[in-house]
This record gives structure tokens, C-alpha cells and sequence, in this order.
């Protein structure tokens, strides 16, 4: 499987979440995508780091995105 495809599967879930409950479809896919690449990334830095830290905040900002696209 070619990681396009890894990356587009983990993207469904939220993708699918998030058009349920937010009106604007584009804004949906927009915010599943950050989501992803947001935790893929903070994944890594902790792997680095060896420290959850950064998995942490962007869990914070994370959460504040997604109720604003829902709230929003």
C-alpha cells in the first residue's frame, strides 16, 4: 500500500466525524487533515524528545480547533 493511501485511510475517521457535525464539508476535510498531520508530527517530536510534551499542547490546540469547527 502506498503511504498516500496510509495517510489518506487515517484521515476517513475524522474526516467522517467531523462532516457529521460541521456544516461545512470543506471545513471538515480541512480540519481531519490538520488532526492528522498534527498528531503524526507531534509523534514524532515526542519520539525525539522522548518526551510526551509535544504531544500534549498540540492535543490542547487540537481540541480548541475542533470545537470551533463544530461550535463554529
Amino acid at each position: 500500500m502506498a503511504a498516500a493511501e496510509v495517510f489518506a485511510q487515517g484521515e476517513t475517521l475524522p474526516a467522517d466525524s467531523l462532516r457529521a457535525r460541521v456544516a461545512d464539508t470543506e471545513r471538515a476535510a480541512q480540519v481531519a487533515t490538520l488532526v492528522v498531520a498534527a498528531t503524526d508530527g507531534a509523534i514524532a517530536l515526542c519520539r525525539a524528545s522522548r518526551d510526551t510534551a509535544p504531544l500534549d499542547r498540540t492535543a490542547a490546540q487540537l481540541r480548541a480547533v475542533v470545537a470551533d469547527a463544530v461550535d463554529g
